[in-house]
């Protein structure tokens, strides 16, 4: 295809000139056809700033939480752990998965589109060799879309909005760990930076009022955060891999640093023998096995709400991280019908954060051909292929029309890692690697 063409004159002989000029006199209607529609030029109508990381210091921590919490039979947090017999405790952890041989099987699994084998009715060895090889890396890229997000979600005016309750956040298709640990690490970070305003506003307001007593009187005393809790939803039983890391997001054993000490959250706990991995953290985690493409209307209205307390738990956003393409490969359907059925059960507010493969393609097969109709031909004619993003905007923002706004959309996104800095020694073959993705934001509208 040839560059646009030219406004600048040319020379042309007398009669190209007439003929050039009749062609002049079509532009003008041919001109609005070229505007694009505010809601189709996604990355001129952004309304969210994604350009927010967390420091490389806390990206180390968050790696060493999946090493610690995944490469050993038997993790460093064990309670019993040092009680023992030394011997029998060196000789426990020093027995790690055989990553090199179980990457090679996933591989194969994924190569040969055996998703049962890879990941429903894979064995825990397999399902933690594929969090340590993939999940870590896509933790990283996505701990600083969350930050961004967790900022908008739950900040204001500089300070972290109070609630009596929780921010709810529900990860479909997280099993594998990365969206929580990297919302674990947003969350950290989101806090750190609040707590060191807030101590320096206490601390310049102390001084002005008595010499300083009213400062350290307020150092004391501890400050009160709204909580987040994290409920991810996966068709293969990943409960032990979220276990395992949710309870390791929480230990102190894991290799820190200087400026980002371990555990990776520790957030209010009040020390009143609450046990681990409680809400006292400010952080809880939980999974739940499910097929959102069959999930039942009582069953999804439980998930987006979890009213399971006292404090009301609200939904603030639903994330499809590389799943939302094989929803609607699977089924197209089905898969608009989640997304219509989530429409409607969310609050006004609510983000939908979608991110997947770059230019994803879904299949839609038009009709059944006949049996006698095998030539590649007839087949062409049954099928069809849409980008994942236009059926995402055709369900959103046509069928669903005045229900969803698109706050940021961009085609094609990097995520590179800091190779100097970042260390993450598992096993041959699970090496960390940088993530190219395409990602969509939508804030549910008021009715």
């Amino acid at each position: 295809m040839g560059p646009p063409r030219s406004t600048m004159p040319k020379k042309s002989s007398p009669g190209q000139h007439t003929r050039d000029n009749k062609k002049e006199k079509k532009k003008p209607a041919q001109a609005p056809r070229r505007q694009t529609n505010p809601q189709t030029d996604s990355e001129e109508t952004n309304q969210i700033d994604l350009s927010a990381t967390i420091p490389v210091t806390l990206q180390q921590l968050l790696l060493n939480v999946f090493r610690s919490a995944l490469l050993n039979d038997v993790y460093g947090w064990d309670a019993n752990a040092g009680k023992g017999d030394a011997t029998d405790a060196t000789s426990t952890e020093s027995r790690q998965l055989d990553i090199k041989t179980l990457i090679q099987t996933i591989k194969s699994h994924l190569y040969n589109r055996d998703f049962d084998s890879a990941f429903t009715d894979a064995k825990e060895d397999l399902l933690r060799a594929y969090a340590l090889r993939w999940s870590a890396s896509r933790a990283l890229g996505y701990a600083g879309v969350f930050r961004s997000l967790l900022k908008v979600l739950v900040e204001q005016d500089g300070r972290l909005v109070s609630s009596t309750g929780s921010n709810h956040v529900v990860c479909i298709g997280g099993g594998a760990g990365a969206e929580i640990v990297a919302l674990a690490a947003a969350w950290r970070d989101l806090v750190d930076e609040v707590e060191r305003r807030e101590a320096l506003s206490a601390g310049v307001a102390g001084v002005s009022l008595d010499g300083g007593d009213c400062a350290a009187d307020d150092q004391g005393k501890s400050i009160s955060h709204p909580a987040l809790s994290v409920t991810a939803v996966d068709i293969a039983d990943w409960s032990s891999v979220v276990d395992r890391l949710s309870y390791t997001i929480r230990s102190p054993a894991v290799m820190g640093s200087k400026s980002h000490p371990a555990p990776l959250l520790n957030l209010g706990k009040r020390g009143d023998g609450e046990d681990e991995g409680e809400d006292a953290a400010g952080f809880a985690v939980r999974f739940r096995r499910s097929d959102v493409l069959s999930i039942s209307e009582d069953e999804l209205k439980d998930l987006l709400h979890l009213e399971t307390s006292d404090k009301g738990n609200t939904t603030v956003m639903v994330t499809l991280m590389f799943t939302l393409n094989e929803l609607f490969s699977t089924s197209m359907a089905k898969a608009t019908a989640f997304l219509l059925r989530t429409t409607d059960l969310v609050r006004p507010g609510t983000l939908l954060l979608v991110v997947d493969s770059p230019g994803s393609y879904s299949t839609l097969k038009l009709g059944k051909g006949k049996a006698q109709e095998g030539a590649a031909s007839a087949a062409a004619v049954q099928e069809r292929q849409y980008p994942m993003k236009f059926l995402l905007d055709h369900t959103l923002l046509s069928v669903a029309e005045g229900k969803w706004e698109r706050v940021y959309s961009q085609d094609s996104r990097w995520w590179r890692r800091d190779a100097a800095r970042l260390g993450y020694d598992v096993g041959e073959g699970a090496g960390l690697e940088d993530m190219r993705y395409q990602v969509h934001i939508y804030r549910r509208l008021a009715n």
